[in-house]
């Protein structure tokens, strides 16, 4: 009897499902899921690229191995690095990712948002700064080449001739976030920038050393061409310099000291295009010190209006001072002014996140981080109307404990609606990385979707010049050298042994029924 019934009812589903399919209800429900999501592939950011006929060739490599990637973390959560924290999934990328080896062949235009003391690695400055003759660590783990009675000091040297061969592991502590458990080192924000806080002083009055100051620079301009970026506009501030006979030399001796360094290092690499400078005034001083640095600011810009570009406030954004406090100086700067405003580093909402309006309000250039704009819709929309481009430092907010997993990131909002945004470091040296490969790794892996390949790269790193504030005869030349060095690398690519996936490799029978049923149900246009 029961079988009687179950044979009944699959005959019923059977017949059902046959009027269904006469009926074309399946057909057409699979076409209106298609062409949702052909409407939502339209809007993502990259959409309107174009791919040639040898970058269809070298997307579809880089899809098979970003595919190929993802399914390995699908199974296994431990090796899934786009989901994982990047302290701990680092040394995995180095060792076994080909999207990160792609990465690092490509050429990513410009670095947006870099601020000069954290630019250069933790191992090179221990490599090279460490072993400076004449430098001493003072109480309070303060490095400086000039050596004050009311200090407490030990030279560098002699330190590493009592520790040994651990010394070096020591010291780049000083200056490296790295923990192997950052959930337990760094159990809340203010921890962290609390660290943050201690590496800059432990650095500063090291790098105004005249010497060092003139190496760190050059590394910095090292580290970012052998990334294959072309360009970068640094934050910082200017501070008088020293030298080994103790002379003391007036804060703009380091403008003068940038552009001559710049000069040289484009002598050696015609194909870098230069730097810019940003001035950043620390938002948690007090009026009288900002209001300053305001007047010095004009100075400044005044006599190098071609290599300072603009004004920003940097520091921990929850605990400094807001944008609205100095609306009023902010309008009496000259009209030339551009600002390039770090606001929405927050998780608050109707609070620090404000500063995103003022940004705005305030005819932001650009805007640092931005973080919160994803809870504003209104201003979202605003920037977007605006072609106001923000700049979305993954790995940073990771660090900073904005997020635990980067593809809950907002930024994954931004690149759905194509707001406009470039991917950029922050402060790479404080966690030993170099150049932007690491940050473009989870732009692509963690904030993109599966589907997205070449066309969204490509849009990322020509986005990079068109935000920069080069002007628009500098912006042209920049786009053709980097037209350039992109179809070399694209030439480069298709000749690499490294880079051909293998159509016959073996795959796993799970491996092949998910890939199937993703085939069946996607439904995304091809990449053209």
């Amino acid at each position: 009897m029961f079988r009687k019934k179950f044979t009944f009812k699959i005959l019923i589903f059977l017949i059902l499902s046959l009027i269904t399919n006469a009926n074309g209800l399946n057909e057409d429900y699979l076409q209106r899921r298609s062409d949702l999501l052909q409407k939502e592939e339209q809007l993502r950011l990259g959409a309107n690229i174009t791919l040639n006929e040898d970058e269809i060739k070298v997307n579809n490599t880089f899809m098979a191995f970003k595919n190929e990637e993802l399914l390995i973390g699908f199974k296994n959560p431990k090796r899934n690095i786009p989901g994982i924290h990047f302290f701990k999934g680092i040394s995995q990328m180095k060792a076994d990712s080909k999207i990160y080896r792609f990465l690092k062949k490509m050429p990513k235009g410009a670095v947006l948002n870099l601020h000069a003391m954290s630019s250069v690695s933790s191992g090179w400055f221990t490599k090279n700064v460490s072993y400076t003759p004449g430098l001493w660590n003072c109480t309070n783990s303060t490095l400086t080449f000039r050596k004050k009675e009311d200090m407490n000091c030990t030279l560098v040297s002699e330190e590493r001739k009592k520790y040994g061969s651990e010394y070096d592991k020591l010291f780049e502590s000083l200056v490296n976030l790295y923990s192997r458990t950052p959930e337990v080192t760094y159990p809340n924000k203010r921890v962290v920038w609390d660290r943050y806080k201690t590496m800059y002083y432990t650095i500063f009055d090291a790098l105004n050393y005249l010497p060092v100051f003139r190496a760190f620079h050059w590394r910095m301009l090292e580290e970012l061409y052998n990334d294959n970026i072309m360009y970068a506009e640094i934050r910082l501030d200017f501070f008088p310099l020293y030298d080994e006979n103790k002379k003391i030399y007036p804060a703009n001796q380091s403008i003068i000291e940038l552009l001559d360094i710049e000069k040289k290092f484009k002598e050696k690499y015609p194909e870098f295009f230069g730097i810019k400078l940003i001035h950043s005034i620390i938002r948690s001083h007090n009026d009288t010190i900002i209001k300053h640095q305001l007047k010095e600011f004009v100075n400044y810009q005044a006599a190098y209006p071609d290599f300072i570009i603009g004004l920003d406030m940097v520091g921990h954004e929850d605990r400094g001072r807001r944008l609205l406090d100095f609306v009023e100086d902010f309008n009496n700067l000259p009209n030339s002014t551009k600002f390039f405003f770090v606001a929405g580093e927050t998780n608050r909402l109707g609070s620090t996140d404000l500063n995103l309006v003022d940004a705005m309000l305030l005819n932001a250039t650009r805007i640092g981080y931005g973080y919160a704009l994803n809870k504003h819709p209104v201003l979202m929309k605003e920037i977007k109307e605006r072609d106001i481009a923000i700049e979305v430092c993954p790995i940073s907010n990771q660090i900073q404990k904005l997020l635990l997993d980067l593809r809950n990131h907002p930024a994954a909002m931004f690149m759905s609606r194509n707001i406009p945004m470039v991917i950029s470091n922050d402060a790479p040296g404080f966690w030993n990385a170099q150049g932007l490969s690491y940050d473009y790794y989870y732009a692509i892996m963690s904030l993109a979707s599966n589907q997205d390949g070449l066309k969204t790269l490509k849009q990322l790193v020509w986005n990079s010049i068109k935000y920069s504030a080069l002007s628009e005869e500098k912006k042209k030349k920049a786009e053709e050298m980097l037209q350039k060095q992109w179809n070399k690398f694209i030439k480069d690519i298709l000749k690499d042994p490294d880079f051909k996936f293998s159509k016959h490799r073996r795959y796993t029978r799970e491996e092949r029924g998910r890939g199937e049923r993703e085939r069946k149900t996607s439904n995304y246009p091809k990449q053209n």
